[in-house]
């Protein structure tokens, strides 16, 4: 028997199931018939060709395929709710200046490609880009200084609409030439190596170093400005290494003098898109707004964020 094509809806009512836990619920939040959302699972049961849902008495969790399918679902449900106004951001008539934070890492890597995509879809809007640490630019979003940013999130940011765009994996960046005996490197083995760090780490960073340093068995890491230029200079400079959440150095100069090491166990940092909880958009940051929600979720399905992973279950 031929399968049945796969529609938007078969994807909606599976994202909903997962999320509510069961049949019955999900049933009763999008007002549709209980054997009318079994039927529609099972049609996309039966096109993909694979089980989707544990089913017993207590209710449903998502198989190791169900799994996969609710990461790609949401990125396509989320891709499709937000295609009008991606559609609207691309005409010319969207107009006027639009203040967009990054934090310094997020920019070394990502500034070039968010502004070459804005300037294509929105030619009659001016970016403004403003970089920092992400504690910096979630304050200048909470003062109206700026429309949007794209942080590593943390409890800093409170008081601002946020929504967690991907999460980033850290590495240790070290020069190329630097011959290290583990790769991936185990967090044990960061303790025989001279670290770069800023003097105010973000809370994930400062959690690595905690558990390196706090008992004394190790060297205690340098300490720079909290610049991200700083400490990529002094990893060129070959003073030490930097725990950096940048896979890709590519675009960062001088970046084919160094390379990145993944950890082991990994850790990663989440990076949210935030505005302000009170004040509306303009048309204008809107429509930017969905231009680099448009693009980063490209990149991380076309796996150009190197160590990028998307927010799921």
């Amino acid at each position: 028997m031929a399968r049945s094509r796969i529609q938007v809806r078969h994807l909606l009512y599976f994202v909903k199931i997962v999320d509510a836990g069961s049949f019955s619920r999900a049933a009763t939040q999008i007002h549709v018939a209980q054997p009318a959302l079994s039927q529609q699972i099972g049609e996309l049961e039966e096109s993909l060709g694979v089980s989707l849902l544990h089913r017993s008495a207590r209710g449903v969790q998502p198989t190791a395929a169900g799994k996969l399918l609710y990461a790609e679902a949401q990125a396509i449900i989320h891709r499709i709710e937000h295609l009008p106004d991606f559609v609207r951001a691309c005409g010319e008539d969207v107009k006027g200046v639009v203040r967009v934070g990054m934090s310094q890492v997020l920019a070394a890597s990502m500034a070039k490609a968010i502004t070459g995509a804005c300037n294509v879809a929105l030619p009659n809007v001016t970016l403004h880009l403003v970089t920092g640490t992400s504690e910096h630019v979630t304050s200048r979003v909470r003062e109206d200084s700026l429309d949007i940013a794209m942080i590593f999130d943390g409890d800093f940011a409170s008081g601002v609409a946020r929504q967690p765009l991907f999460k980033q994996q850290v590495f240790l960046v070290l020069q190329s030439t630097t011959q290290v005996e583990q790769n991936p490197m185990s967090w044990d083995g960061l303790r025989n190596l001279p670290l770069i760090l800023p003097a105010h780490p973000h809370a994930d960073i400062a959690r690595i170093v905690d558990a390196l340093f706090d008992d004394g068995s190790g060297a205690s890491p340098a300490l720079v400005e909290n610049d991200v230029w700083a400490q990529i200079s002094a990893v060129q400079a070959g003073l030490g290494n930097a725990l950096l959440a940048m896979g890709d150095l590519s675009p960062v100069k001088g970046g084919a003098e160094m390379k990145a090491v993944p950890l082991d166990p990994p850790v990663y940092m989440t990076v949210s898109q935030i505005k302000s909880a009170e004040k509306p958009l303009t048309p204008a940051a809107d429509a930017t707004m969905s231009v680099i929600n448009n693009l980063i979720s490209r990149h991380l399905d076309e796996q150009k964020i190197v160590g990028g992973i998307r927010v799921g279950p």
